[in-house]
């Protein structure tokens, strides 16, 4: 479809800037929903340890809550992926938010080995750091990227 309205005539200025301020509105939203959504992955990271620290030193049948609990996770950090293009943030912090997928994947393929290998699941708290630290290292990034650009758009504005 061309730039033309339907009747034929070109559109006016105000029509491009109004298409733009709403395709503004929903970056920055996207990108306030993707800091948050990477400091609850975080937090959320953290009650996983906890329900695993339950399971071991106080009732093993809580493990059952360590294991429904990582569904959520998978799911919080396929949704920092999405946003994360929606945000239209740097390629960078992209590949990060997928590394985050990538790590629960794995932690998850490890916990399940067969016992002639089990001792490869020795990894899974160490994954479990890399997750977090991953999480916080994302969240700094985030901030300080999102700093610098809107430093940046406020230079140019001026």
């Amino acid at each position: 479809m061309s730039n033309f309205s339907v009747n034929g005539s070109e559109p006016e200025v105000g029509d491009r800037s109004e298409e733009k301020n709403k395709l503004s509105r929903l970056v920055i939203g996207a990108r306030i929903v993707f800091k948050a959504m990477v400091r609850i992955f975080a937090i959320c990271i953290l009650i996983q340890v906890f329900l695993a620290g339950l399971a071991l030193f106080w009732d093993s049948s809580q493990w059952v809550s360590h294991t429904g609990f990582a569904k959520l996770l998978i799911i919080v950090s396929i949704l920092i992926f999405v946003i994360s293009f929606i945000a239209r943030l740097p390629h960078s912090l992209r590949l990060r938010s997928a590394a985050l997928i990538g790590i629960i994947i794995l932690m998850a393929v490890i916990a399940k080995l067969p016992s002639g290998i089990r001792y490869i699941s020795a990894l899974h708290p160490v994954l479990a750091l890399m997750l977090f630290f991953g999480t916080v290292s994302l969240s700094r990034k985030t901030d300080a990227i999102l700093k610098a650009k809107k430093q940046e758009s406020k230079e140019q504005g001026v």
